[in-house]
Order: structure tokens, then sequence, then C-alpha cells
């Protein structure tokens, strides 16, 4: 792997971060470093010209479409880490998932998102004085992108990043939240209005999602948001209430705001001419590096779950290893080894999913299940979560015997290889419901295969429940490590900071640590997953 670095400085020297190329397994460092949205200063002259130029970079670091950062930002964290995929690649030895990542895995979701995001983000607030719904959009964007990089860090700059500025203060995680809600508030504020008044699209041209600048989905993703990231405070003793509120204000709210609910309106991101990263990484002749992971083919066979042939490659051992992933954190594994095993089963020019809408009633259930006012049953939400994402699938015939499974499954992994078998993990509770102390557990576990490979929802989700229960790393290999040991019954718990933070907001990222409450390391909780 080669780390190629140009440091790019937009104003700020705090967060003068380095712009990473995952050259990774193909070289393509040209393809990786072209900005092809980035605007001449007459581009931006105009009617929001260049808001509609600069939009579609901003939108991929809410979820990558570009294969080198999908690969670095996507799957070798979330997906690794939430059990949806694993790299069957050593790459020296070094990896998340095995608990002991180099700085060239560790860093780029945090340097690269802001780097790029705040570099287009400004020139934004210059075009429109900060102001009106097209900057609302964005600020929804803002969000979203945003949300991953505390998600994973912890304390981020947020309130004061203000172009210009030297050195950029980090807010606590818990300011960084409640700052993201009032945002989202005002732009579902102002977006409410810009639709009211008989408008309807906002930069349609510039979408590269699946929303095509539909104004009214745009406001049902906002709220979806939001409510999701009431659930993710829900078990902090300290803002319990405020989630609480937040989360019935979002369900109340759906009445005129909506919620992304229907198959209809979840989100993907468009192609154009690019290849489906999944695609590349797991079939493509210089990658073939992707494979499923154990852990969700696990949990899918013990429920002969019928979205399986949608979701996974058929592996060439055949029988009951139809479908059959691969360990995660392999210390020294092999591409070679693992080409007959299952792999995401995304076509080339398959859209990359950014949001799901089953995840709106999962969310729902567990917020009914916390005795909150979320429109119906705990039961009767899981149940709409399951079935709406049988129709994502393409197999909504299936759902009627789905719901009605009513035993516990066995969980057990063979693995072909016999190296890394585990034939009797233990059990997870059944499909139906059922008021048998498991009800949180089964909502997070049905949330977790809807949600196949929005992978740091799912890693996210792992930290703050403790579910699904997961096979975690063969190899931990964060003994004695720089970045301090991990728990290998917990898993990594966050990333650290860049060493340029260290270098260049040295002061500033020290009360960042101090705010975290507890050391720069892999094993530290964020603050929404310190209960478990």
């Amino acid at each position: 792997m080669k780390r190629n670095k140009i440091i790019l400085m937009f104003g700020r020297i705090a967060l003068c971060a380095a712009l990473f190329s995952a050259v990774a397994c193909t070289g393509k460092f040209e393809e990786y470093n072209t900005k092809p949205y980035r605007p001449t200063d007459e581009d931006l002259k105009g009617d929001n010209l260049g808001v509609g130029i600069l939009f579609p970079s901003m939108l991929e670091w809410m979820m990558h479409v570009q294969v080198n950062a999908s690969q670095y930002q996507d799957v070798l964290i979330g997906d690794e880490l939430g059990g949806y995929c694993s790299a069957v690649k050593p790459y020296q030895g070094q990896n998340i998932s095995t608990y002991n990542p180099s700085d060239a895995f560790n860093d780029p979701l945090f340097e690269n998102t802001f780097s790029n995001f705040y570099s287009n983000y400004y020139q934004v607030v210059n075009e429109t004085g900060g102001e009106g719904p097209v900057y609302q959009l964005v600020q929804i964007v803002r969000v979203a992108s945003m949300l991953r990089v505390t998600d994973a860090y912890g304390p981020i700059p947020y309130t004061g990043m203000q172009q210009g500025t030297f050195s950029v203060p980090y807010d606590s995680q818990k300011d960084v939240y409640m700052a993201m809600i009032a945002d989202l508030d005002e732009a579902m504020d102002v977006l409410y209005t810009f639709i009211s008044s008989g408008n309807t699209s906002l930069l349609p041209e510039s979408d590269i999602s699946s929303y095509a600048g539909n104004a009214r989905l745009w406001l049902a993703f906002a709220n979806t948001l939001k409510l999701r990231m009431a659930i993710r405070m829900s078990g902090v003793l300290e803002v319990q209430a405020d989630a609480q509120r937040f989360a019935e204000e979002a369900v109340d709210d759906a009445a005129i705001y909506g919620l992304v609910d229907e198959v209809s309106e979840s989100m993907y991101f468009e192609l154009s001419s690019r290849r489906n990263p999944y695609f590349t990484q797991a079939t493509i002749s210089d990658w073939q590096d992707l494979r499923s992971n154990a852990n969700i083919t696990m949990y899918m066979n013990a429920y002969a779950d019928p979205r399986r042939p949608h979701y996974f490659s058929v592996s060439s051992y055949g029988g009951d290893l139809a479908y059959v992933g691969a360990r995660s954190g392999i210390n020294g594994v092999q591409v070679k080894d693992y080409t007959g095993y299952s792999y995401p089963l995304f076509g080339e020019t398959d859209p990359v999913p950014v949001m799901y809408a089953a995840e709106s009633w999962f969310l729902r259930a567990e917020g009914a299940l916390l005795g909150w006012s979320m429109g119906d049953t705990a039961e009767n939400l899981y149940k709409m979560g399951i079935q709406t994402s049988m129709a994502e699938a393409g197999c909504s015939s299936d759902y009627n015997s789905y719901i009605q499974k009513s035993d516990e499954v066995k969980l057990s992994y063979e693995d072909p290889l016999g190296r890394n078998s585990d034939i009797d993990f233990g059990t997870a509770p059944s499909v139906a419901w059922a008021a048998d102390g498991n009800e949180l557990e089964r909502i997070i576990i049905q949330k977790w295969i809807a949600n196949y490979m929005i992978g740091h929802e799912a890693w996210a989700d792992f930290r703050r429940t403790g579910f699904p229960e997961m096979l975690m790393a063969v190899n931990n290999l964060s003994h004695g490590g720089q970045w301090g040991e991990v728990d290998g019954t917990r898993g990594m718990r966050r990333l650290h900071y860049p060493q340029s933070e260290y270098d260049n907001n040295r002061e500033n990222v020290t009360v960042a640590v101090q705010l975290l409450d507890g050391p720069d390391q892999h094993g530290t909780d964020v603050w929404w997953a310190k209960k478990n």
C-alpha cells in the first residue's frame, strides 16, 4: 500500500489533513485524487451554480462511491467491525481487523472528511451567505458526513469550524450531537417552508443520490437522521430526557416532514460511469480481497434467511456452506485461500446504499421498547422493519413464514479451510416477537440484517448495545501497541486521532482527549457507548 499525502491548506492549519490516496490494490492514483467537481472561480458565478458543481463530491462523504475511498473509509472500518465484510489481504500485518491499524488505515476517515468536505463547504457558505434552502440542504449533508467521524473518533471540531481560523477547538461528543440536531431542526424548518411555497426540488442536476433533488425526500432523510441520533443517545443517562424528546419530535413531525420508511424512499448513490465499489473489491482481478463476514452469514444461515441469495454470492463449497463468510482479523491472511468464499453480491452498476427505509422502523421499535411514544408498539414496529427489508430485497412473499419462526437458533460457523471454525458459538433469539427479555437483541439483530453494508451503523449499534454477539478477531494484535490494548471480547471501540492533529493542533487535540474521558486509544469508548 502506498500512502500519498498532499497537504491541503484551506484557511486553517489545525486540521491541515493529509489528502490520502489509497492507491492500494489498483495503483489508480489519478482516479482517486482527481476532483471532477472542483470548480474554477468562473464556475462559481451564478445562481447556486457553484453549489451545484460542488454538491456531488460533498455527498460522497456520507458514503463513498469511489473504490479506494470506499475501501479505506467504509469497508475496512464499519463493514469489517460491524460484521458485514472481511478483507482478506495481509496489509503488512497492521489492520483495523486485527486491532493494530497503521496510520494509513486509521487516519483517512478523519483527515479526508475534514479537508475535502470543508474546503467545498466554505465555498457554499460564501455563495449562499449561509442561508436559504440550498445552504440548508448542504447542512444536512454536513451532519450526515460528520456524524460518521464523531462516532468513530469521539469529540471533533464542529461548532467552531470557521473559514480562516488557524486553530480549531474540539467539542465534546455530547455538544456535537446537540449542535447537529439543532442544525437538522433548522434545516428541516427551512426546507418545509420551501416545499410549502410550492417548490419541489433542489439541485436536481447535481444530486447523485436516488432522491435526484427531491426536497421532500431530503426532508424525510433529515428527520430520520435525527431519529437515528436520538436512539444513539438513548443509553446516556444525562441526556435520556433529551433523547426521548428528540425521538418523539421526529415521529410526531413525520406527519409533515416524513420519515424514510418506504422502500421507494431508501437512499442510494448512483454511479454514473463508475463501477460499484463492492463489486470491484470483490470480483475485479487485481482486487478480489473483499469477502462476506463470517458473522453475517452465520446469523442468516441460522435463520435460513430468504435474503441470502440477494446479499451473498454462492460459495464454491455448496451444500450447507453455500453461503459462507471469512472470519475477521486473521493475521497473514491470503487472498488465494478465500477465492471460494461468498462475497457481497453487488452488480457492476448497482447503486450504493446509504440509508434503507427499514431502519426507521427498527429505530422506532427500540424507542417504543423504552416506553417512548413512537406511534405503535415495539412488536408492530419491529415487524414493519422486517417486512420493509424483505420488500427492499425483493422477497416479500417470504415475510409471513419468516416472521413466524418462533424458536431460538443455534449459531455455528464452519470454516471450509478448517482453521477458524466455531461450531458452538451460542444461540440467538427467535425471529418471532416474544416478551422473553431478548427484545432489544431481537430488534438489533434484525436491524443489522436489514441495514446490510451500512457498516458504520452496524459498528455503532454493536458498541452501543453489545448486539449482535459476534465472532471477534481471530488474532488480536493490539498487545503492546502504541494505541493501547483492545479487549478481544469487545473489539475496537474507536479510532485514534491522526498524527497530523498532534503535529498541527496539539493544544486542541489534548483537550479533546480530556473530553473523551479516557486515553486516545482503540479500547476507549466514545460518549454514547460507555454504558456497554
